[in-house]
């Protein structure tokens, strides 16, 4: 049995959309614990993986992990790169835009000392100038004590990114070369394990700008490609609930080893990603485990995790902290999930193609799947 069906009408009846739902939730789940007691040393993910971990890191990477697979598959189902970007661009900036700028000229003037009429034209010009190019920014202001409005979009340009990047694979027809996609997870996995062994953490300078903190990326990216892989490789990964568990329980223990820190460390970062990406997958296409229609009234995932972080924020200043952890948490979720129905319902899903707008799946309605000879001419 197959790990990821290989015909297209068991491709679509997935649980995708159910998992980057509550993957969404359990970046706010971890955020809470930041946020409210300062870390998330008590979380309990975070104590299970000996620190190694939390729930905040499982929940962006796997959210990378699923777009790995699905951008790949956009990629090829688009009839030429153009396409493919403008797809993802209408998928990623209207939303993002909304969230920065509502950030910037809604949340600070309610939450700090500068009001609407403090801002210079140059000012909300350099803010709509910035995050076009996804750079995050914010007017500088004393915002809930130190400045910071939306910790959670770090991740929006690394994904960006990833599209770029998939998209130079493609062209360069490196995606009809399978083995080579796999060298790209071993070499980034490698290029960490040798960063953290030597102690350095490079910064990027200008580069940096651009790109991001170039080590961060030594983490990201073999989960994308974990992601990529499997749809390449649909053909031949097997389905095991014995690998499944298995797998867990290495990562587990491997992060909880009677070692120093950095030993358990180096050992978890390189089973992290294919184990994790394996666990996605198995879920995803769990046929007993079935969750299809998450997304039967919109995709509110993306939404959800754009303003959780500022509105778990305005609710501590608006509350603080006696406010009981639980009914925190409860709020924090009711409200960020929220906030993704109406960012989907107004702003979202009116720059999709108008069957996106109620989507089922989130996997294009070919009469097949290419095959890998077909993907190969796709990609020259």
């Amino acid at each position: 049995m197959r790990l990821v069906p290989a015909d297209l009408s068991a491709l679509k009846r997935n649980n995708f959309d159910t998992i980057r739902l509550a993957m969404a939730l359990l970046v706010v789940w971890s955020h809470s614990f930041a946020l409210y007691y300062g870390s998330e040393a008590s979380e309990p993910l975070s104590i299970l993986m000996g620190g190694t971990y939390d729930s905040g890191n499982l929940g962006v990477l796997v959210f990378f992990v699923i777009s790995g697979f699905l951008i790949c598959h956009s990629y090829f189902n688009c009839k030429n790169v153009l396409q493919f970007l403008n797809r993802r661009v209408r998928r990623i900036y209207p939303g993002y835009m909304a969230a920065t700028l509502i950030g910037a000229f809604v949340i600070v003037p309610l939450f700090s000392s500068r009001t609407l009429n403090d801002y210079s034209i140059s000012e909300i010009l350099k803010a709509f100038g910035l995050n076009l190019l996804l750079q995050n920014y914010i007017p500088p202001t004393d915002v809930f004590g130190k400045g910071v409005i939306n910790g959670s979009l770090w991740s929006i340009p690394y994904e960006f990114w990833c599209y770029l990047g998939l998209a130079m694979l493609g062209i360069t027809c490196v995606l009809s070369k399978r083995a080579i996609c796999v060298a790209i997870i071993v070499a980034t996995l490698a290029g960490r394990f040798w960063l953290d062994l030597t102690g350095r953490k490079p910064g990027g300078g200008f580069v940096g700008l651009i790109i991001g903190w170039p080590y961060l990326w030594f983490a990201i990216l073999p989960c994308f490609m974990c992601g990529v892989v499997a749809y390449l490789y649909r053909d031949a990964l097997p389905r095991s609930r014995w690998l499944l568990i298995g797998g867990l329980l290495l990562l587990v223990l491997a992060a909880n080893l009677p070692a120093e820190p950095l030993s358990r460390k180096l050992i978890t970062d390189l089973l992290f990603p294919p184990l994790i990406a394996y666990a996605t997958f198995y879920l995803a296409f769990s046929k007993t485990i079935k969750l299809h229609d998450a997304a039967r009234w919109g995709d509110f995932s993306y939404g959800t995790y754009l303003y959780a972080f500022p509105i778990q924020l305005m609710l501590l200043a608006s509350l603080g902290k006696d406010i009981a952890f639980p009914l925190y948490v409860v709020l924090s979720m009711v409200l960020s999930l929220t906030a993704g129905v109406i960012s989907w319902h107004l702003i979202e899903c009116w720059f999709l193609p108008s069957r996106r707008r109620h989507p089922v799946a989130k996997l294009d309605p070919k009469p097949s799947l290419p095959s890998l000879g077909e993907q190969k001419i796709a990609s020259q």
